[in-house]
């Protein structure tokens, strides 16, 4: 028997009414499929459309005493299973990422919700643009930073992009012994590469100068790869004829002006994800060298030892015998180091088998990492303009007359 507090005890009164009201069942009809659940289910997340009672009025048909929306019925399912598990949100596989996250903004889960979901599924997340407050600080600011914002920022992107190329390519061309910077050409060589030096360090300064945060701006990853660009010519211009500096600290200076090729990186999406792939497969690389250690040691220790007694053998220790069996391994073969012995050169042809399967494993996971994250952020317009196709759906009628047209099965989702 239940105990029915006094009615002299309002308080609990209330609480009882309180508790008796989130029991009741709620009826939510979408696109003529009827679903229900109990009201204390959506309270637990009230800033949410079903949660908030204010917000679903507005969809509330009077004649029928439901909820009537014009949705997705499969998204609708995962979005009433969030509520029913306390915040689980599991995208149905037969519904398109793009459609589910408009639904899932559509019912305000909130934006924390949609990012982890994004998150999850493999979707590399925007960064969202942080202006300056001044006006003029903030048009500079965009043309160097947001190439897709004006005319004029293409522009600049494209004008900077060819001059990483081209930068590239003379640093390329002046290896070359006949065209070299220790030929005739030196000072000509000096003069171009002064001149892309004054542009890449210009288009520093000015970014900085006009960042929002300056911190931030210094300890990004993209910027400290354009200031190692800038900076063996600066060190090289200063130190240079300096007798404390040597041939092999210009040599590393020269070397870290390849660096300016990981600017393209700023303007193009496909290397980020090429690169958020990397990051998202670091256990299968992890698995694939945890692999590659296992064969090199084993196939290298019973090549030595076989081989050891022979007087024509290359392989004087194991840890010369490694260079020979990665070769085998990676299926490579130089030919500077080979086996003598009959069983050497058997247990060399199994490594050189189970080697290429055991490499072609992991391979073959990251490779499907890869195309499922390029498919993702480059097919996908998942981050495109936000509530653009929810807001033109959503005028819901709720007269007695229109319900019925309305009750047919969506047909654009």
């Amino acid at each position: 028997m239940v105990s029915v507090p006094a009615l002299s005890d309002k308080k609990a009164l209330r609480s009882l009414e309180g508790n008796f009201v989130l029991d009741n069942r709620i009826v939510i009809n979408v696109s003529g499929m009827v679903y229900e659940t109990k009201l204390r289910t959506l309270a637990n997340f009230p800033e949410t459309l079903l949660g908030c009672p204010q917000k679903r009025q507005m969809y509330y048909v009077q004649g029928l005493d439901e909820y009537f929306f014009n949705r997705n019925r499969s998204a609708f399912e995962a979005i009433l299973f969030f509520y029913q598990s306390n915040g689980r949100l599991h995208r149905p596989a037969d519904v398109p990422m793009s459609i589910f996250k408009q639904e899932v903004e559509f019912f305000q889960l909130g934006e924390d919700v949609v990012k982890n979901m994004l998150v999850r599924e493999g979707y590399i997340e925007e960064s969202r643009m942080e202006l300056p407050f001044n006006e003029f600080q903030r048009k500079i600011w965009e043309c160097f930073e947001y190439p897709y914002t004006s005319q004029l920022a293409k522009l600049l992107a494209i004008f900077s992009m060819f001059m990483v190329i081209t930068s590239v390519i003379l640093t390329i061309t002046e290896s070359i012994p006949s065209t070299g910077a220790k030929t005739e050409h030196e000072h000509t060589w000096f003069i171009v590469e002064l001149i892309f030096n004054i542009w890449f360090t210009t288009e520093y300064l000015v970014r900085f100068l006009t960042s929002p945060n300056k911190i931030t701006f210094v300890l990004s990853l993209l910027n400290i790869v354009d200031l190692m660009a800038i900076a063996p010519f600066i060190l090289t211009v200063l130190f240079g004829n300096s007798q404390s500096s040597s041939v092999a600290v210009v040599r590393v200076l020269r070397v870290m002006r390849i660096f300016r090729m990981f600017k393209l990186s700023r303007y193009s999406k496909s290397l980020n994800v090429i690169g958020y792939c990397v990051v998202e497969s670091l256990h299968e690389l992890g698995l694939l060298v945890l692999c590659l250690f296992i064969m090199v040691v084993v196939s290298s220790s019973l090549l030595y030892y076989i081989e050891v007694g022979n007087a024509n053998s290359y392989f004087k220790s194991i840890p010369e015998t490694f260079w020979f069996t990665i070769q085998t391994v990676t299926t490579i073969g130089y030919g500077d180091m080979i086996p003598v012995t009959g069983l050497g050169k058997l247990i060399a042809a199994f490594s050189a088998v189970f080697g290429a399967l055991t490499l072609a494993l992991p391979v073959l996971s990251f490779v499907s990492n890869f195309n499922s994250l390029y498919y993702k952020n480059l097919k996908e317009n998942v981050y495109g303009e936000d509530g653009e196709i929810a807001s033109c759906q959503n005028n819901i009628s709720t007269n007695d007359s229109t319900v019925e047209t309305q009750l047919l099965p969506q047909q654009s989702l």
